[in-house]
């Protein structure tokens, strides 16, 4: 017999990459490689903080943690590896608690926060609202007087009732989570028949900025404004300074540029991220393929993605067309599904790519069941059930602090409220622990708003203040521009806080010195500093008790709300800075 030998050492699988010659080319191809530069800026960004000389009021442990907190914000940006910022947080927990910069208690410390879990409450109440149609029957009214198809009509209907709700209730997350962000997910819905969430992102977008707006108007919007009035009112008495910041004063230094930038949000955010429901082009591809009878696969994906591009790829509204197009259109073994994901979690996050979609066959039952455009439907017992727990949650928000002998925190309402919908057997304990928005929410916000907290009793926080108050008295500025300028920054430093009320904590009454120091009137420079607390709230997705909750349903993406939201900011701060410097003038207040 013929002995036949093969040599296999050369053999390579088909589509693979071949593989390096050298050491070198084996280092350029990981250099090369996807992941390679995003883990370069997330070590690049802390390495560049540990290289920077330490201040000698700050700990060494301090100066580490800094450069771990900026390293995890800059990794959810960039993403590397695929990972969101969950993931991210917890490596960030674990290395800080290995290099001895946090204790793991410390690092844990905010998971009993109670603002924490009002955030989660939040996402039951919605879940609730949806789930028994009551938001889509309170929506199809609101579509109805919006008009047909007009989204930025709708846009200023949930504004409107932002404004409305902002003086009663002091909880943003309650009035923004609760309330206002379960009716935007059933009017989306009722838009989008072809299951689309783009212009859920909208919607989100304009109400998230919106909160921001409404709670710098009224001293009651906002859980953190009345600790502002009383830093004001009490921090220069002992100089013989008197300063009386008063409710009425507040709202009527805010009402102009509040409305201004009321009626301007929704317009900008408009332009900047349209309400499109689909992109075009892969529409107009995909037409031409079920002219031809067949469905997509595996290969008919391949191939749209590869004509589109790596630009095209890249973006949220090709992204969403493609998901919705392989879920309608795609073939019955799921080929053409599983592929558009190994392809689109390349370029997006894998939470973009989980958020459950609406079908459209579920659509379309749901219409058949009598659901029409004035909500004429029949009610349902989980409806009213719905309906009275939230009326008597939106009372209790309104009440608190309000009524005599009635005190209940925000929170305590919420657990109530949560409880009721359990008994009335409108939630089950299954769409509890299935909401992972929520559990995913609070891993992150718990360790970012823990490694917040350890920044500033690490004086780190303090030590920026204190240098940037120096900065201004050596500088010798002219009142006005020193203080708008002072403003700027005072905003702008909120992306290294996870909460409006910590950072006014940390920092307003040094500002405010500062501004009264720069030859500001106190009243004025209180106000301005106060209404500044709350419109930098916009800036991210952990910016304020509302955004983990409307960012959590992953209808936007990272770097888009980062994107829109400083856009807005810059309208935000030119109306109140410039406009509302004028028109407090015009009032006496500067």
């Amino acid at each position: 017999k013929k002995e036949i030998r093969v040599d296999l050492s050369s053999y390579q699988p088909m589509n693979s990459p071949p593989k390096p010659k050298s050491l070198s080319a084996w280092l350029l191809a990981v250099f090369r490689s996807q992941d390679c530069w995003p883990w370069t800026v997330v070590f690049g960004t802390a390495g560049a903080v540990l290289a920077f000389p330490r201040p000698s009021s700050v700990t060494l442990a301090g100066w580490g943690l800094l450069a771990i907190f900026l390293g995890t914000i800059v990794g959810a940006v960039v993403q590397p590896s695929g990972l969101g910022l969950g993931p991210l947080c917890v490596i960030a927990v674990a290395v800080a608690c290995s290099t001895q910069c946090l204790t793991i208690t410390a690092a844990l410390k905010d998971l009993g926060s109670k603002n924490l879990w009002l955030v989660v409450m939040a996402f039951f109440i919605a879940r609730a609202l949806t789930k028994s149609n009551l938001g889509a029957r309170i929506a199809r009214k609101l579509a109805s007087v919006a008009g047909e198809g007009n989204t930025l009509a709708l846009a200023y209907c949930f504004t409107s009732a932002e404004l409305l709700l902002a003086p009663m209730i002091p909880s943003v997350t309650a009035r923004s989570g609760s309330i206002i962000f379960p009716l935007i997910i059933s009017a989306a819905n009722e838009r989008d028949p072809d299951g689309s969430r783009h212009v859920s992102s909208f919607l989100t977008l304009v109400a998230f900025q919106s909160s921001a707006i409404t709670s710098a108007m009224f001293v009651t919007a906002m859980a953190g404004n009345p600790v502002v009035q009383g830093f004001a009112n009490t921090l220069f008495k002992d100089q013989g300074l008197s300063i009386e910041v008063t409710p009425l004063n507040w709202m009527l230094g805010s009402i102009l540029p509040g409305l201004i930038c009321l009626g301007l949000a929704p317009l900008v955010v408009y332009f900047v991220h349209p309400p499109l429901s689909v992109d075009p082009w892969l529409m107009k591809q995909t037409n031409t393929h079920n002219e031809m009878g067949k469905r997509l696969d595996g290969k008919a994906v391949d191939r749209l993605c590869s004509e589109a591009g790596e630009a095209r790829l890249k973006t949220d509204l090709f992204r969403e067309t493609l998901l919705d197009v392989v879920m309608m259109y795609g073939d019955v073994e799921g080929r053409a599904r599983s592929r558009a994901h190994e392809i689109l979690v390349k370029y997006h996050s894998k939470d973009s790519l989980n958020t459950p979609r609406p079908s459209p066959v579920a659509k379309s039952k749901a219409a058949q069941g009598g659901a029409t455009l004035s909500g004429a439907a029949p009610w349902t017992r989980a409806e009213t059930v719905t309906l009275v727990t939230v009326v008597l949650m939106l009372f209790a928000w309104i009440a608190e602090g309000k009524v005599p002998g009635f005190k209940m925190e925000p929170t305590t309402t919420a657990f109530c409220g949560v409880s009721a919908l359990i008994l009335g057997r409108v939630l089950t304990w299954k769409d509890i622990i299935s909401e992972k928005a929520a559990w995913n929410t609070l891993v992150w916000l718990a360790i970012l708003s823990s490694l917040a907290n350890a920044l500033k009793d690490a004086r780190v926080i303090s030590f920026f203040s204190e240098q940037i108050a120096q900065g201004f008295e050596r500088a010798h500025l002219e009142a006005w521009s020193g203080f708008s300028i002072l403003t700027v920054v005072y905003i702008y430093s909120h992306y290294f806080f996870a909460s409006c009320s910590a950072h006014m904590v940390s920092m307003y009454t040094a500002f405010l010195s500062v501004a009264i120091s720069i030859g500001v009137r106190p009243l004025g420079a209180a106000l301005q500093l106060g209404y500044a607390s709350n419109i930098m709230g916009n800036l991210t997705h952990y910016a304020s008790g509302a955004a983990p909750v409307l960012f959590g349903k992953g209808y936007v993406s990272l770097g888009e709300w980062w994107r829109v939201g400083f856009i807005v900011s810059v309208m935000n701060v030119s109306v109140f800075v410039l406009l509302g410097s004028v028109w407090m003038r015009s009032l006496g207040y500067m």
